[in-house]
């Protein structure tokens, strides 16, 4: 028999993800650095590994954004330091002028 050692409980970092949707036509080269930049300023967010964002869907109303960052006190919950982020992703778009789509459905009406 050998030992084995669970790693998992060793390194108490754990990555969060949250998701955004931007309109199509957005600069996405500029953006994308831009909001890591800006979730790595959230204090509980670590610098190292640091925030990534990647572009994940080509979704119907827009271009789906997924951003993974890492925290080391999960104990202390996930709910608020997701809203720390979306906070600050929601500013910064706002300050960018960059618009988060909404759900926009054509209806056709047939007379008959």
């Amino acid at each position: 028999t050998q030992r084995v050692e669970n790693s998992s409980l060793a390194d108490p970092k754990v990555m969060v993800s949250t998701v955004v949707q931007v309109a199509y036509g957005s600069d996405m080269d500029t953006l994308m650095p831009a909001l890591a930049a800006e979730v790595a300023r959230v204090p509980r967010v670590l610098d190292t590994p640091g925030p990534v964002v990647h572009l994940t869907s080509f979704a119907a109303d827009g271009l789906e954004l997924t951003v993974n960052f890492w925290i080391v006190d999960p104990e202390n919950g996930l709910g608020s330091v997701r809203s720390d982020v979306n906070l600050t992703i929601l500013h910064h778009l706002n300050a960018q002028r960059v618009e988060i789509p909404y759900p926009q459905r054509v209806l056709h009406q047939v007379q008959g």
